[in-house]
């Protein structure tokens, strides 16, 4: 079970990608010379790092923030968002180009497409990690970064005995391990899709895949798949884990990055493996449910999600002991 100091005052900071997510509900995608009615639209932040440190927020816990913005209309609003939901921002960079967005199409099965623009979010320096909030941070959350600058916040979070988890995205997982080992090694925990974890090692299969991972170095390597659960790689926890049933799928949006959210705090509270996977899964279960990609339950409705399906599921206490 990873430890860590109780004197740091941030439970998690997520570093990468802080985007502006321009969402529209569609009654289908359209073909190409199709015109598709859109039924409703709305916008809010987005982006791995923007989705992780607003969600820990919302679930009690204390966050921060590396990433980059433009000095522009969307840069102004997710400064805003993240400054009302009281997220530390101090490791906030402002570039005189263009904010980074997301247009993000959901059809009416919450099936979703999107387009994205990265802007001035993928043009974090290395030299612009702060290392006051690694400092104070105990998880740091590198989510879909340029490789460089993400080596520079793990060798930092080393340096001050922050734990380092990682989620590739899609675009980086394609690069595969061989590429990635330098940034893995210094990894303590893995993240990612099914798709993302054959990207990088050609293995289908999620133990042996996530087996492949933990080689390069990480201790916990989780390989999410969707409606089919989890498979966890670890020294407390390895096995499969089912997902939980929800009536309705409204958006899938940020359902992974609400996993991570759950999970890195609640390792941080000091839970155990299993629990904090259960748990993250319910997180992750309620959010599809909503519209909107950090659009989480609180952690008061998440535990009374876990207290409704205890015998189902045999959901674990915080202490560890299944009930």
């Amino acid at each position: 079970m990873l430890n860590v100091e109780e004197a740091k005052g941030i439970d998690v900071t997520s570093v990468g990608h802080a985007l502006m997510d321009l969402r529209f509900i569609v009654d289908h995608f359209a073909n190409p010379d199709e015109e598709a009615d859109i039924l409703s639209q709305s916008t809010g932040p987005g982006g791995s790092a923007i989705n992780v440190a607003l969600n820990v927020k919302k679930l009690g816990g204390n966050s921060a923030i590396i990433a980059k913005v433009g000095l522009d209309t969307f840069g102004r609003s997710i400064v805003e968002d993240l400054m009302r939901t009281k997220v530390d921002i101090s490791g906030m960079k402002v570039c005189f180009g263009e904010s980074g967005f997301s247009i993000v199409t959901i059809d009416r099965k919450g099936n979703i497409s999107i387009y994205g623009y990265k802007g001035c979010a993928e043009n974090l320096m290395p030299n612009e990690i702060s290392e006051d909030i690694i400092s104070r941070s105990k998880y740091i959350h590198i989510a879909s970064l340029r490789p460089d600058t993400s080596i520079r916040a793990a060798i930092l979070a080393k340096e001050y005995n922050s734990f380092v988890s990682w989620d590739p995205g899609r675009r980086l997982s394609l690069k595969g391990l061989n590429n990635l080992k330098g940034l893995i090694k210094l990894v303590d925990i893995v993240l990612l899709n099914q798709h993302e974890c054959k990207n990088l090692t050609g293995i289908d299969d999620p133990a042996k895949c996530s087996m492949t991972i933990r080689g390069v170095g990480p201790d916990i390597v989780v390989v999410k798949m969707g409606p089919r659960g989890l498979y966890s790689n670890s020294d407390e926890f390895e096995g499969y884990m089912p997902a939980f049933r929800v009536k309705e799928v409204k958006d899938s949006t940020g359902s992974g990055d609400a996993f991570a959210s759950a999970f890195l705090l609640s390792l941080s509270r000091g839970e155990k493996m299993k629990f904090a996977l259960q748990y993250a899964q319910a997180v992750a279960a309620l959010k599809v449910t909503r519209l909107g990609a950090n659009a989480i339950p609180t952690n008061e409705e998440v535990m009374s999600f876990l207290e409704e399906n205890k015998k189902e599921y045999g959901i674990e206490d915080q202490a560890g002991t299944s009930s």
